[in-house]
């Protein structure tokens, strides 16, 4: 007897261990699952409801972040469209895109919605930019602004080309002690607010100013003419310039060529020279010789140091010089070994020379035929290689218009 009553002790005890666990197996269960509605119910307050949430998108303040609204009887949920707000700039309304610049909806008013949706706040600021003249002697334009739209950090402004009659240009600085300017006439300027510019101008290379008789504009590029370059001469430079802009535009920048006399120009630069090149990067300039004793080409002495402009100009529109690129550098390498070379010793003196001389038989040979250059034989490989930056320059440096 005493040993059944034990038995039916231990089966009691299991009996209630067991309903214990199920017991508080089952209540964690309910438990977890009224912790799940609670979540739920917080994205959704209620079963019938959406929500729509309102990023700002470089805007500052919205009156209300997160607007819910209930179906009704007729299937609509309309929400009433806060306010919004953008220091310094406008805020046009909302939009399902992030990066529209035009509105799908306006500011204080209702939209029927049929889920769960993000608005962002459509606005724009615009930022100015201001050039002080600096006393120069022509500037295309003072007053420049440029419209930044939602989160951009920037926006773009084409720089205005200037002058200052006599001197070399240098750019422009937002100081007015500069030596140099950082950006230059042509440059892509990344604006986030309003600034001022100064164009910066030096007699650093000549180290003097010139005296100018006379500033012509061809392609957007100033021709100064020297006093002692003679009426009698420099409308043939002045024709050269206008073949150029015929025929190979690209080298016409809104850079400066200064026609200079010979006295002048021995002053400067010495008698042995015919055509120099200098300033910043970006910003080359050239004096050509303007002489009435005819001893050198000086049509292909000028479209030789334009060659060399073009090539800095370049590194404006990519990320570096066309005598910087590799298919330049392995023409050069690979001309500069042989003995039986195309072009004059001089071409083989640096790769810049190279470059420019290529881009002057070039011109001569194929843009606008001569009879000194017709009958070269040009190496189809350079031919190559130089089609393809012109067409780059003509196509206004977008890459992809070219066949590379």
């Amino acid at each position: 007897m005493e040993k059944n009553k034990n038995i039916f002790d231990y089966l009691l005890y299991t009996l209630v261990v067991i309903n214990i666990t199920l017991l508080l197996f089952f209540g964690y269960k309910k438990l977890a699952k009224g912790e799940a509605d609670i979540l739920t119910n917080i994205n959704n307050p209620e079963p019938n409801s959406y929500i729509v949430r309102i990023n700002l998108n470089g805007a500052d303040k919205v009156d209300e972040k997160k607007l819910t609204c209930t179906i009704d009887e007729d299937n609509k949920c309309v929400v009433h469209l806060p306010l919004a707000y953008r220091n310094e700039g406008k805020v046009m309304g909302y939009s399902s895109n992030s990066r529209s610049t035009n509105p799908d909806y306006l500011m204080d008013t209702d939209i029927n919605i049929t889920s769960n949706m993000e608005l962002f706040v459509i606005s724009f600021k615009v930022n100015n930019l201001y050039i002080e003249d600096n006393d120069v002697d022509s500037l295309a334009n003072d007053n420049l602004s440029c419209i930044m739209y939602n989160d951009d950090e920037y926006c773009n402004i084409k720089l205005p080309s200037f002058n200052k009659v006599g001197y070399e240009n240098k750019g422009y600085s937002t100081s007015l002690k500069s030596l140099s300017g950082f950006v230059y006439p042509s440059d892509n300027y990344k604006l986030s607010e309003d600034t001022i510019l100064y164009p910066i101008y030096a007699t650093s290379a000549r180290h003097q100013a010139i005296e100018v008789e006379k500033t012509i504009v061809v392609n957007n590029s100033f021709v100064e003419i020297e006093k002692n370059c003679h009426e009698d001469v420099y409308p043939t430079y002045i024709e050269y310039l206008n073949d150029i802009k015929e025929f190979a535009p690209y080298l016409l920048f809104g850079n400066k060529i200064s026609l200079i006399g010979d006295s002048t120009f021995n002053e400067i630069w010495g008698s042995m020279y015919v055509g120099m090149n200098y300033g910043p990067r970006k910003l080359r300039a050239i004096d050509i010789r303007c002489s009435d004793i005819v001893y050198n080409d000086y049509y292909a002495t000028m479209v030789h140091e334009l060659s060399h402009s073009w090539d800095y100009y370049y590194s404006t529109k990519g990320d570096a010089n066309i005598t910087s690129q590799s298919d330049v550098i392995n023409l050069f390498n690979k001309y500069s070994k042989m003995s039986d070379r195309p072009f004059r010793a001089y071409s083989y003196s640096n790769i810049y020379e190279f470059f420019a001389d290529a881009v002057k038989y070039y011109y001569f040979k194929y843009l606008k035929p001569t009879p000194e250059f017709s009958n070269l034989a040009f190496p189809s490989d350079i031919k190559r290689v130089l089609e393809k930056y012109i067409c780059i320059a003509n196509n206004d440096y977008d890459e992809s218009k070219c066949d590379i």
